[in-house]
């Protein structure tokens, strides 16, 4: 059987070749959530307030990147900085309105180089909330302005990803 043909190129080191057949489909093992927005608990604050915690965001190849200052990068291989991926929500690729999803992607990436983290404010929430507004998602033109209920949507909305890894979010 032929290999299968590459998704998307190499830009800048920050994407690389996924086989095409896993387009569209959440893969927790190899951690692939393609138009996703992911998240992982952030140790001591999720304890305290279980709606906060780190995301990022989803390539069409389900590659995912993160905001952790000065720039947004590839997450590490497991998951994100804090930890692994433990949920997700996938979103609908025909609601993007302006562009493509990766190059909205790739633009909240530029705009995110040497931005430093704010604590409340430039962070990763407001990264993925940027991806959104390039893209206009739903038509939506303000998700720079509402990039806290993005907690709140993965919190309700948000798929858990597997057994050991959600006991990561309870413990």
């Amino acid at each position: 059987q032929a290999p299968h043909p590459a998704v998307m190129d190499d830009v800048e080191g920050a994407f690389e070749e996924t086989p095409r057949s896993h387009r569209d489909e959440v893969d927790v093992e190899e951690d692939l959530y393609p138009y996703c927005i992911v998240w992982t608990p952030i140790p001591g604050c999720t304890w305290c307030f279980p709606f906060i915690g780190h995301m990022g965001i989803g390539t069409a190849d389900g590659q995912v990147m993160e905001f952790m200052g000065f720039g947004a990068t590839k997450a590490p291989k497991g998951g994100l900085s804090f930890g692994p991926v433990c949920r997700y929500v996938q979103l609908r690729k025909d609601r993007v309105r302006r562009g493509t999803w990766d190059d909205a992607i790739h633009k909240a990436m530029a705009q995110a180089t040497g931005r430093p983290h704010g604590g409340c404010i430039s962070n990763c929430h407001s990264f993925v909330a940027d991806c959104l507004h390039e893209m206009r998602y739903c038509g939506i033109p303000c998700w720079n302005w509402l990039s806290y209920l993005l907690a709140v949507w993965v919190f309700i909305c948000g798929h858990f990803t597997t057994c050991p890894r959600t006991t990561v979010y309870l413990v």
